[in-house]
This record gives C-alpha cells, sequence and structure tokens, in this order.
C-alpha cells in the first residue's frame, strides 16, 4: 500500500474531533498557549520561541508543507484538538506527527493541551484517532516519546497499549538542560 498523509480531519466523536492546522487556527492557537506559557513551557522547548501569533503561523505553514506528499513532505503534520460543546467548539491543544520516515513507515505523535483542560481525556482520545489513522494511511510503527520525568504524557502511551522500549539518553533541551525521552511504541497489526 503506498504511503499517504493520515494528516485529514477526524471526528472522534460528537465531542471531539482533529482539525489539521490551517492559518486560521494560528491566532487561537498562539492565545492557548500563551495564556499556559509557564505549565508548557515546563516540557516543550518551541514554547520559549513562539513569542507571536507569526511564530504560529509559521509552524502551522510548515506543518501543512510537510503533510503534502506531492510536493516533498514526509507525511507528517498537525492537528488542532477541538472540544465541541453544543454548537460551540474550541481549541484545547494540538497533536502532530513528527520525526517521520516515510521509507520506513514509522513516526512519532507529539501533543500538548492547555492546563485547563488536562485530565480530561482528550489527549488520549486524539492520540488513539491518530494512531489507528497512521496505521490505516500506511504506516507501520507509530512511536510516543515522553520525558522520563512527565508521568501523565507518558501515561497517554500506556493506557493506549504503547510498548515501553526503552529511554533515550539526552534526547531533548529545554532551557538549559538536556532530558531523557522514554520511548512507547506500537507496531501495525499483521
Amino acid at each position: 500500500m503506498p504511503l499517504v498523509s493520515p494528516v485529514n480531519p477526524i471526528e472522534i466523536d460528537e465531542k471531539l474531533g482533529l482539525e489539521p492546522l490551517e492559518p486560521t487556527h494560528a491566532g487561537p492557537i498562539f492565545e492557548l498557549m500563551d495564556a499556559d506559557r509557564d505549565r508548557l513551557g515546563r516540557w516543550l522547548p518551541w514554547v520559549a520561541l513562539t513569542r507571536t501569533a507569526d511564530d504560529t503561523l509559521a509552524f502551522i505553514e510548515d506543518s501543512r508543507r510537510r503533510r503534502n506528499l506531492d510536493s516533498g513532505g514526509d507525511g507528517s503534520g498537525d492537528w488542532a484538538i477541538v472540544a465541541k460543546a453544543g454548537p460551540s467548539a474550541r481549541i484545547v491543544g494540538v497533536i502532530g506527527l513528527h520525526d517521520t520516515s516515510p521509507a520506513h513507515r514509522r513516526t512519532a505523535i507529539g501533543y500538548w493541551v492547555n492546563g485547563q483542560d488536562e485530565g480530561c481525556g482528550h489527549v488520549t482520545r486524539a492520540a488513539r484517532a491518530v494512531t489507528a489513522r497512521c496505521f490505516e494511511t500506511g504506516f507501520h510503527r507509530v512511536e510516543i516519546r515522553a520525558r522520563t520525568d512527565n508521568s501523565r504524557s507518558r501515561a497517554v502511551a500506556e493506557r493506549l497499549g504503547f510498548d515501553f522500549e526503552g529511554v533515550m539518553r539526552a534526547a531533548e533541551w529545554v532551557g538549559e538542560a538536556p532530558f531523557d525521552h522514554a520511548v512507547f511504541a506500537r507496531i501495525a497489526a499483521s
């Protein structure tokens, strides 16, 4: 099966959906991140570098480029996690595919959610849907990498049945310090 980008809209259920990032998402995503900058910045290195909505727009444009296989992208990209309540909807975070290798049919899922919606199950449900979409579109291996000291992020991988494979030492720098990553993976059913 030829690989296709999994980054298309995903309706998880009547209360949660995933929208591929578009320029119209830049303002709301920046505001969401900026309002929760201290908490998110503790875990994510890009928070300190994201100072304006234009920085978020540049990230979104890169995401759109990466998902376009026809123009040299690797099929990865990002979605807005959208919580729906009746007729209203609001972005609560972002989930995306990174470190993607089309040749080896593998990718890694990364995610964040605002503090107000942490613990509501949005990330677990989104990651479950993204994992399924990755397998449906031809990926064979999906990883979740989480800092070893981030128990909430590690719990997502564990809840979804990802196998713990080990620790990547000094895998990421946040601020002035390196941090280890726990690596979890699932392989497509044969």
